[in-house]
């Protein structure tokens, strides 16, 4: 991200929606929006983005979620698949821009939607030749016959048409050259109208919901939202669970909020809407639907939450009673901070804006939301505070002096000798850092009023100011950067440090294309040269020239242009022309945007061909760079325990396969990345771990292990030990059964020689008296004891013959008491836990959950079941598990699991939840029944 008054990450389509001049009507003419719908966030009044134009057309197929095509920061997103350019780069846009109306058709189809999606950004030249009235007409009247005999699967051709249609309507917009004939907009309502008169309109499945989308955000672009409000209404109600299970028409439908978002400017719109007490009691019905809360849907009863209270828009009208009691009943049904409180929040933020929040109750619910939410404070140093709602202390430690070593990178780097440029009273950074992606979404949004369909963003404010705090927000992910897992931490902290010692003024000062530096800068010192995916952008052709990094601007979101290419041409001028480097920082300090721009342009044409060949050099990897290797120790275990040891974090910078060599210190090695191992004998062991590279290339780290005499041989249900044993030597131990036990499973397996297995509760088993004795050859024994009685069994291991290295289990399996509620509310796959409450899991792999107050009980459990397939689990009171600060953890057969856990110092607890089930039921306990 680059520094603004407001920076955003990776905005999408319905945060266009949230665009802050929704309601300066007088100044605007209704256009389509200028993003993807298929996003999963909430639409508001909008009151963030004062460059915005809300009623541009909508761009890109829904499919990807790209940003506005505004002056927003966005920073790099993690899984953002394909870039415009790439999509470029592969498609013939000159044989759409040649085609004739009578050819155009069958270009679409052969194209495909991947290339559609570039003439979104196309060079107005190709644009203005693509997008013809007879084209458009031609793909509407096509349309219209593939909608006729659609049999409802899904249709590539129908998705294609569509999505050529609306950016037809966006290039109308945006180009000043294309204007269709009034012939085109009712051939364009024809297609619509077969597809919704076809019988398969409302089908269920995802194939279908992929077309589905294209047609209800087709329905906005053309100015349609009147003509359609039965449509909107229709989907209100027949939304279910079942319609909720499929991603793509979770995605399709929400786009009926964006078709009540902006219809407010379309007047046939409003003169319906204002009379229509059907669609203030179907959108009532929809909030009060609470199976959504907290489940893959929850999206969309939030944005229409936030529909319905937009209709306060619409003062005087005869609805405003029905809304009014519709309102009053969702404040009631949902809480401020808790259950609901997605719901409750965009409720009310849309509310305070077009009505007296007094008449709600709800006055001043930001400021009470930030004091609960972000209730943790911790000082790094006098000029960063972070305000956090759950960090642990490590992660606190980790952040703090993450930003202290990336600021005297930044400053020996580039030479700043720590001087602010003129006018800048930035000298405090707040960091406010939510729970989850999820609780950023809801809170951030509220408290700080900004779009939060991103990954983070920093307002520096107005930094002449003296009065003025600059803020970074962002939010906990398991996929950034251990031990603080902030996402974007370092990235971010760079432009907090641009902003107020290489660039004069805030985001609007700078009347010079600056982006490249901005982002480019703090790509590369947060990454310094380990940037793979900068070096493969060269490699795959999607290259640019000096002269067009230089000129990059937010405008269409090309990630690699932003991002990958600033990156290099930053890189570029360090190791090559950092004198240039120091030149031009002085007139971006001072300001001076015209020196700054000659400067640019000269450079972009005197190093032109310096740069292709340096990046052709290091595109071609002139030299393999070795791997690094992490050992993520010491470790500490007991003997016969199995201890997992962790390899993450190891990595090698030209992004090839690792393979993995682990010596324990008593003889034993593994290849694999994360082993587990158990030592017989106490002590102290070096371990290391080797990886190593396709070309030979290795690193090599090393630790401690420290092995601790067993002071019992209990055992502990679901965790092997490893026995061993002499001939006629009899091993002992004992592992409880808790009453209302279904089954109890002893075995033996592995190792060498001949272990035999006696069984006996109460008391220790001997050769006449046991309860079960397989008798078996080897040590593939097994005890399975049904309903066994409440107690203590005892085992015996007696080595018929010397035995070594045999696995010892013991297993104990109770009926779940869980409701199977996957049979009647939606999936869920990552957010909060509530206590007491059961949630149906998703099947994505992982899934991340949080647990609040857990410092607070005197026992938490965890507990799954129902479904298929064989989930497991891993708790941690440290930070997102990670394999080596595991707290808790179950991994049975199957998906019944079960996790206690007591005495936890700090006031989250973080879940994880692995192996993709499907069907799964997940329930959280306080203080009640254990896993037995």
């Amino acid at each position: 991200m680059m520094k603004i008054t407001k920076l955003t990450l990776a905005l999408s389509a319905l945060t266009a929606i949230n665009s802050a001049n929704a309601h300066q009507e007088s100044q605007r003419l209704f256009k389509p929006l200028d993003a993807s719908v298929q996003v999963e966030t909430n639409i508001s009044h909008g009151h963030e983005h004062q460059a915005l134009n809300d009623r541009a057309p909508v761009a890109h197929t829904p499919t990807r979620s790209m940003p506005l095509l505004s002056a927003k920061h966005t920073p790099l997103l993690q899984a953002m698949a394909v870039t415009q350019s790439k999509a470029i780069a592969a498609c013939d846009l000159n044989s759409l821009a040649s085609a004739s109306s009578s050819q155009i058709v069958t270009e679409i189809k052969q194209q495909g939607t991947s290339c559609i999606n570039a003439l979104f950004s196309a060079d107005s030249s190709i644009q203005t030749q693509v997008f013809t009235s007879d084209k458009m007409y031609a793909a509407a009247q096509n349309a219209k016959s593939l909608s006729q005999s659609y049999t409802g699967n899904g249709s590539a051709d129908l998705e294609a048409l569509y999505l050529f249609i609306r950016a037809g309507f966006y290039v109308e917009f945006y180009n000043d050259q294309v204007t269709f004939a009034t012939w085109v907009k009712p051939a364009v309502k024809d297609a619509l109208d077969a597809f919704v008169s076809n019988s398969h309109f409302y089908d269920d499945n995802d194939a279908h919901g992929k077309v589905l989308g294209e047609v209800i955000t087709t329905m906005d672009s053309s100015e349609l939202q009147g003509h359609y409000l039965p449509v909107v209404k229709a989907w209100l109600s027949k939304w279910n669970e079942s319609y909720a299970q499929k991603w793509n028409m979770r995605s399709a439908v929400n786009g009926i909020f964006t078709i009540l978002y902006r219809g407010q400017w379309n007047d046939n719109f409003v003169a319906l809407v204002k009379n229509d007490q059907q669609l203030v009691s179907l959108l009532g019905s929809f909030t009060a639907q609470t199976w959504m809360i907290n489940s893959d849907s929850e999206y969309l009863i939030i944005n229409a939450a936030s529909e319905l209270a937009r209709l306060k828009l619409y003062n005087g009208a005869a609805i405003q009673e029905s809304v009014d009691t519709q309102l009053t009943a969702l404040f009631s049904r949902y809480n401020s901070y808790g259950f609901g409180d997605g719901v409750w929040l965009a409720a009310a933020d849309v509310a305070t804006y077009y009505a007296d929040c007094g008449q709600f109750g709800i006055c001043n619910f930001d400021k009470e939301l930030e004091t609960k939410v972000l209730s943790q404070q911790h000082s790094c140093s006098d000029t960063i505070k972070i305000r956090a709602q759950a960090l642990t202390t490590q992660q606190l430690t980790s952040a703090c002096q993450t930003m202290e070593a990336e600021e005297v990178r930044f400053h020996t780097m580039l030479e700043t000798g720590r001087l602010p440029v003129a006018d800048d009273n930035n000298d405090f950074l707040q960091v406010n850092i939510f729970n989850s992606s999820a609780d950023y979404k809801k809170y951030a949004k509220a408290i700080f009023k900004i779009s939060t369909d991103n990954g983070g963003m920093y307002l520096e404010g107005n930094p002449s100011d003296v009065n003025n705090v600059a803020n970074f927000i962002a939010y906990e992910a398991s996929y950034a950067k251990p031990d603080h897992y902030i996402w974007n931490l370092e990235h971010e902290y760079v432009h907090y440090l641009d902003g107020r010692f290489d660039l004069y003024g805030d985001f609007n000062a700078p009347t010079k294309p600056i982006v490249w530096w901005s982002e480019g800068v703090a790509e590369y010192i947060a990454n310094l040269n380990d940037n793979q995916a900068a070096i493969d952008t060269i490699k795959d052709g999607s290259v640019y020239t000096l002269a067009e990094i230089f000129s990059t601007t937010y405008d269409g979101f090309d990630q690699d242009r932003i991002y990958r290419w600033g990156y290099l041409g930053v890189r570029f001028l360090y190791e090559k022309h950092f004198d240039e480097v120091l030149a031009m920082r002085q007139e971006t300090r001072q300001a001076n945007w015209n020196a700054y721009q000659a400067r640019m342009d000269r450079l972009a044409s005197q190093y032109q061909s310096e740069f292709v060949q340096w990046c052709n050099e290091l595109a071609a990897g002139g030299q393999n760079n070795a791997p690094t290797s992490v050992i993520n120790g010491p470790y500490s275990g007991d003997v016969n325990q199995a201890i997992l040891f962790s390899s993450q974090g190891s990595i090698d910078p030209d992004g090839d396969a690792l393979t993995y060599l682990w010596r324990f210190g008593d003889g034993s090695q593994s290849n694999e990345a994360n082993p587990t191992h158990s030592y017989v004998q106490a002590g102290e062991y070096q371990i290391s771990l080797t990886v190593s590279d396709p070309s030979g290339l290795d690193h090599t780290s090393n630790t401690v292990t420290t092995v601790s005499a067993t002071t019992s041989n209990k055992l502990q249900p679901g965790i092997p030990v490893m026995v061993a044993g002499e001939q006629d030597e009899q091993v002992a131990f004992s592992i409880d059964v808790a009453a209302g036990t279904d089954k109890l499973v002893i075995s033996t397996s592995g190792g060498t020689g001949d272990a035999d297995l006696y069984v006996k509760l109460g008391s220790s088993p001997t050769f006449s008296e046991y309860d079960c004795r397989p008798y078996q050859s080897g040590n593939e024994e097994v005890c399975e004891i049904t309903t066994p009685a409440a107690g203590t069994y005892y085992v015996m291991l007696h080595g018929y013959n010397r035995f070594e290295n045999v696995q010892l289990l013991g297993e104990t399996v109770t009926n779940s008491t869980i409701e199977d509620v996957c049979q009647s509310q939606g999936s869920v796959s990552n957010g909060r836990l509530a206590a007491d409450e059961t949630i149906c899991l998703g099947s994505q792999e992982p899934m991340w959950f949080s647990l609040e107050n857990v410092s607070g009980q005197q026992s938490v459990v965890i507990k799954t079941a129902h479904g298929s397939g064989d989930l497991g689990l891993e708790y941690s009171n440290a930070g997102w598990p990670n394999g080596t600060n595991v707290d808790a953890s179950s991994f049975n057969q199957g998906n019944q699991e079960c996790i206690e856990i007591s005495a936890q110092s700090e006031y989250w607890g973080y879940l994880k939840v692995s192996g993709a089930p499907t069907g799964a039921a997940l329930k959280v306990s306080y203080n009640k029944d254990g896993c037995q």
